[in-house]
């Protein structure tokens, strides 16, 4: 690999061929490694070393297999170069906007393949150690949220106190997600659920603080508000999928007209 400059530092060597430091970088970003972790640089400087050895003795003692593996070598950067190209070109093209008309109208030609798995809810879930007296200050009332004034309080209180805290009601979360650190097992989920519970208990060493706003049943289609990120990237693919189809002939045929072509056969 060529230095991109003189100060390039030089991370290792195998005969005369050099790996540097940027084109090391490059690399193992491109495989989705860590250059700063020395760990992975390390690993990577140490295969990328007997993957060299490798190809210095082919092309040294074996010269016909190692055309072949030039041959295949060329054959497979080709491919790389339309990839990117094609990338290049569709992002250009792509708009990611997608409006609120749009997003309406795939839910509602859609809503049977966005049926529900899991509840979903609108939630309260406080989290506390159980050597704390709750009770003194009022979260066993305020947790209830019969006014903004509660609210308030147990926002206060979860500050300074909580283990672990969610609320919003405005937003909804699968119920699994929401209770993924609650032990649940002695319970009916469902009775939870469809009563709206509020309730609080205790296990060796936590009080958990329940309280369901609203939910949404399972095999029901959930809001649009919450799949309204997931509908406007499959809206988005599906025109980067349409641009792929109808720009690849069409990018093939400028680009032969800028590099000439010549068949022998």
């Amino acid at each position: 690999m060529v230095s991109c400059s003189d100060s390039d530092k030089v991370l290792a060597t195998v005969g005369e061929v050099e790996l540097t430091e940027s084109d090391a970088y490059v690399l193992m970003k491109h495989r989705g490694l860590d250059y700063n972790n020395k760990e992975e640089r390390r690993a990577f400087v140490v295969q990328w070393c007997n993957q060299e050895v490798y190809k210095q003795e082919l092309q040294g003692k074996y010269p016909k297999e190692w055309k072949l593996v030039q041959l295949r070598s060329d054959a497979y950067s080709g491919d790389l170069a339309q990839y990117h190209l094609e990338e290049i070109r569709v992002r250009k093209m792509l708009d990611t906007v997608v409006s609120n008309d749009e997003l309406q109208t795939y839910y509602d030609a859609h809503q049977d393949e966005f049926l529900l798995n899991d509840y979903i809810v609108k939630a309260l879930f406080l989290k506390i150690p159980k050597e704390l007296d709750f009770k003194e200050e009022n979260v066993h009332l305020n947790y209830l949220l019969k006014n903004d004034k509660d609210l308030a309080e147990i926002n206060s209180f979860a500050k300074l106190y909580a283990q672990d805290y969610y609320f919003d009601d405005s937003t909804w979360i699968y119920f699994d997600d929401l209770t993924k650190d609650i032990p649940l097992e002695k319970y009916n989920v469902d009775n939870i659920v469809l009563n709206r519970t509020k309730t609080y208990f205790s296990d060796d060493k936590h009080w958990y603080f329940l309280n369901i706003i609203d939910y949404k049943l399972k095999d029901e289609a959930p809001p649009l508000e919450f799949l309204k990120d997931r509908i406007r990237s499959i809206i988005v693919s599906q025109r980067l999928n349409d641009i792929r189809e109808k720009n690849e002939t069409k990018l093939l045929k400028e680009l032969k007209k800028k590099h000439e072509v010549n068949i022998h056969i």
